[in-house]
């Protein structure tokens, strides 16, 4: 073999190589998504339909009432769309202030409190202004649910 012959057939197998470093043990990157600062009532549709979760409007404009860890809690979106909140309230119980403030104790990314009739109120909020994906809007959904869960029990103790 010529010595001008081996380059030639090393440099398909290098390009290939070098093709192939870029990816070998590093995860794909998911697909660039809009940075949003607002989200329109139908993308929001969009996006709990992806989720698979349960809704209809609400009774005002840019609401929800959607199914989460198999309760009924609110989604509302204000000040132009450029904001959203999460509400359950349970009005079959009631609690004191001071369980309220122990949940709000020692959890974090949803807030509880008593409302006037006494019945437990769970709450949490994303703001758009600094942008929004949807990746981030179904992670406040999954996480809000969590919280449902866990607070459900935090009430039943």
């Amino acid at each position: 073999m010529s010595k001008s012959a081996l380059p030639r057939m090393v440099r398909p197998a290098l390009l290939a190589l070098t093709m192939a470093l870029p990816t070998v043990g590093i995860p794909r990157q998911a697909a660039a998504q809009d940075i949003m600062s607002s989200v329109s009532d139908k993308h929001m549709e969009s996006v709990l339909n992806d989720m698979d979760i349960e809704f209809s409007k609400g009774k005002s404009e840019h609401s929800w009432r959607v199914k989460l860890a198999g309760y009924n809690a609110l989604l509302i979106m204000a000040n132009d769309n450029t904001d959203a909140q999460l509400y359950i309230a349970f009005g079959d119980k009631t609690v004191g202030a001071g369980k309220m403030n122990e949940w709000n104790k020692t959890k974090r990314f949803a807030r509880a409190y008593s409302d006037d009739d006494s019945n437990p109120a769970l709450e949490s909020d994303l703001d758009f202004a600094g942008g929004v994906t949807d990746d981030a809007i179904k992670a406040w959904i999954k996480l809000y649910e969590t919280s449902v869960t866990s607070f459900v029990k935090y009430l039943n103790n």
